[in-house]
């Protein structure tokens, strides 16, 4: 996308917050159309609401992304509305109806739900850029990044979002970002043994487990472990790795539903014998190995994904695997698998929700008890309280008719349940639209292929991958559309959220579909930014705001950024699920409100690391330090000078641990400056009169509290230090009072709250 265009539509999306009109001055009428109102309440309401902010079911038409035109809009409705019987409302009715919908919802209504946004005090921008590169890039900005928005402001703040967004750690924050919904890692080996691998058809292919055939033998054992696990891992991220691919090399989202192609890195393209798009290119190596065993290295990249596809036939009738994005990916449908009488409801289900951001659930109609019906043959197409659900799900489940409930796809050849005529359900489709299924054009073998083509067309695509990306980077998802006399804050508050959120989806689009640019726009609006609300407007926009309780990865990523390393390798707990994280399988939500455990855990977090931390931050020059640049070991508060150093060391310390851009006379630093200083004063009174307490105080630091080694990344300790270099005595009691300094902010909710 041109970045200069790019920039004006994130600009633009700013402006809304002042309350500007979206619809053009092309309307054939400017006042209320009485018609269309009577209209829409009778085929629209149901599904918009009677106050046009949406249902579960159906979208805002509070700045939609085509109110901004009555031309666009009435030819909308003409050609798809409503849904399901889209010949009800043609010609005039979508004109009047077009009418009314941008003069109600998009007139007077739409400014006054800007007006919610006012009263939102935001970050300053440095702020923001923090808290984004801790999120996006686990990193901590540069003083360049800072200098450069302190002086040129949101422009500069948009180019080190750019800079973040093409970092390795924000393809990972992304792929966790659509695992949260998709919950594929379920699969991954820390969870199950090849609990990917398992899942794979052995007719269809035979080498999934093709380590057990190239090192079969009894000593070989260590690297057939090896090799499983990555191996394992490889097939179970296969439709993550798709999203990445596509932000990855600025590729159009939509191929999540109409990639042709599947991800593999070197290990997987072993299990689906695929072939790779371009065969010019070998897969990357790297320079040490990633599995060594018994004289046996193997140094291809397991981040290295590149896109291919599975050629061989298949019960020799199609020639090749019928690939449609994340549809036919075999994790996506056993994650969410079919039964003999299910027929696909599950998985249609979760199309519309995850896809196609409706909730098929929400629609209004009658469920028996019984859930038997009226006691007809068919309930599902002859019932009518069944009906209005089923005419929406069932094409849909149609569309999977040709997958077996372990994803395996049914040619002629074989047998399955989930097989079946087409007699007792709706055909496929999509938004009342039936799928062709023969002639030139016939998609009868490849169903998938065509649903995914139309999803990737429909509009509400575009709100359900921002409702994705919203929730994964604020921390909450997009407020649901208020019901039938809900509060006028609320509907304002709902709307103004729904009318930002439709231009972040805009953004998107005009970038080619590229999700780095909602992300983005995300980012820069106040719903990411905002810092405090006025009391007067708290009530109307207590859901604006994104401090949210940290992931454990999110947690690993922030050790490594403001420490140097993380912690979870010192420990042989998995603190990863303790800490309130989610395997994917029977822990599918992460714990957003912690409890006395996880306050629990943070102390101890907070006491290992800072004891870990402190000395060896010392070990680098002055200017490389992260945690002290401004002190050396024996700083002492002695003179003015030492003073003004150790108060300016809690001020970085404040901005590095905690995010607070504090003056030095702040109330927070004296706090601080008053632990630093008691601690201090009682371990030198020790130290002096060491025969009053007992055990005797030591000079020494604890063990694991000096600087004896490299420290990873990982947390592991590295080699050894020389003993020169050694930082392993505190004669002052600076370090000791530092490191009560730095676990008291570790401490600080703050700290697990960005």
């Amino acid at each position: 996308m041109n970045n200069i265009r790019g920039l004006l539509l994130l600009l633009g999306l700013l402006t809304m917050l002042t309350g500007c009109e979206r619809f053009s001055d092309d309307l054939e009428d400017d006042g209320y159309n009485a018609v269309g109102h009577a209209l829409y309440q009778q085929q629209c309401a149901s599904c918009h609401g009677i106050d046009g902010n949406g249902t579960s079911i159906g979208p805002t038409l509070v700045g939609c992304a085509t109110c901004s035109s009555f031309l666009v809009l009435a030819d909308e409705i003409n050609r798809t509305m409503p849904v399901g019987d889209v010949e009800a409302c043609t010609d005039s009715c979508a004109r009047d109806t077009a009418e009314y919908i941008l003069y109600a919802f998009n007139g007077k209504s739409l400014a006054d739900a800007k007006v919610t946004i006012e009263g939102v005090a935001t970050d300053e921008l440095a702020v923001t850029l923090r808290k984004a590169s801790l999120q996006l890039a686990g990193r901590m900005p540069t003083s360049a990044e800072i200098a450069a928005v302190e002086a040129e402001g949101e422009v500069a703040l948009s180019a080190a979002l750019d800079t973040l967004m093409q970092e390795d750690t924000f393809y990972d924050v992304l792929m966790e970002t659509f695992n949260q919904q998709l919950l594929t890692d379920k699969y991954l080996t820390r969870n199950l043994n090849e609990g990917g691998i398992n899942l794979l058809d052995t007719d269809d292919f035979p080498g999934r487990k093709w380590y057990n055939d190239q090192y079969s033998g009894d000593d070989q054992g260590s690297i057939r472990g090896c090799l499983r696990a990555v191996t394992n891992d490889a097939v179970a991220r296969e439709p993550l790795e798709l999203v990445s691919y596509a932000a990855r090399n600025e590729l159009p989202h939509t191929l999540f539903m109409t990639a042709d192609f599947m991800m593999v890195n070197w290990y997987s393209q072993q299990v689906y014998e695929a072939e790779l798009l371009d065969r010019s290119v070998s897969f990357r190596q790297l320079d040490e190995p990633v599995c060594d065993a018994n004289g046996v290295q193997v140094y291809y990249d397991p981040t290295d994904f590149r896109p291919a596809r599975v050629t061989k036939d298949l019960e020799h009738e199609l020639g090749g695997f019928p690939h449609a994005g994340i549809l036919t990916s075999p994790m996506f449908l056993n994650r969410f698998p079919t039964t003999d009488t299910n027929r696909n409801r599950h998985r249609a289900r979760k199309v519309f929700d995850f896809f196609l951001d409706t909730d098929i659930l929400a629609i209004e109609g009658e469920r028996p008890g019984d859930g038997i019906g009226n006691g007809s043959d068919n309930p599902t197409l002859l019932d009518p309280a069944c009906y209005s659900c089923h005419q929406i799900m069932d094409p849909v489940s149609s569309a999977f008719q040709h997958w077996t409930d372990r994803g395996q796809y049914i040619t002629t050849g074989r047998s399955s349940a989930n097989r079946w005529d087409g007699s007792d359900i709706e055909p496929p489709g999509l938004g009342g639209e039936s799928t062709p299924l023969s002639g030139s054009g016939g998609y009868f073998r490849n169903l998938l292929q065509w649903l995914g083509q139309k999803i990737a067309q429909d509009p509400r695509f575009v709100r359900a991958t921002v409702r994705t990306l919203y929730t994964g980077l604020v921390g909450q998802p997009p407020l649901i559309a208020p019901g039938e006399g809900a509060a006028e804050a609320d509907i304002l508050a709902f709307n103004s959220q729904r009318a930002i959120l439709n231009d972040v989806g805009d953004v998107m689009v005009a970038g080619g579909w590229d999700v780095k640019e909602a992300v983005k726009a995300i980012i820069l609006s106040p719903y990411y930014r905002a810092r405090a609300v006025d009391s007067e407007t708290l009530v109307a926009n207590s859901h604006i705001g994104s401090s949210q309780f940290i992931s454990p990865e999110r947690l690993h990523n922030k050790l490594v950024a403001t420490l140097g390393f993380g912690w979870d390798d010192f420990r042989w707990e998995d603190n990863r699920i303790m800490f309130g994280g989610m395997d994917s399988d029977s822990i599918i939500e992460r714990i957003t409100d912690p409890g006395g455990l996880i306050v629990a855990i943070q102390s101890r977090m907070a006491s290992e690391m800072a004891c870990r931390a402190t000395a060896y931050d010392f070990l680098s020059p002055a200017t490389e330090r992260r945690l002290f640049p401004n002190v050396e070991t024996i700083t002492e508060p002695d003179t003015p000078a030492n003073i003004a150093r150790i108060r300016e060391n809690i001020r970085h310390l404040h901005w590095v641990l905690l995010g607070e851009r504090i003056a030095a006379d702040d109330p927070e630093v004296d706090a601080t400056y008053n632990l630093f200083v008691s601690v201090m004063n009682q371990g030198q009174e020790m130290l002096d009169n060491p025969d009053a307490y007992s055990p005797s105080p030591s000079t020494y630091l604890e063990w694991e509290c000096r600087a004896r080694w490299e420290r990873q990344e990982d947390g592991r300790t590295g080699d050894g230090l020389p003993s020169q270099d050694r930082i392993e005595q505190d004669s002052k009691y600076t370090l000791r009072a530092w490191i009560a300094v730095m676990t008291y902010l570790l401490s600080d909710f703050r700290f697990i709250f960005e």
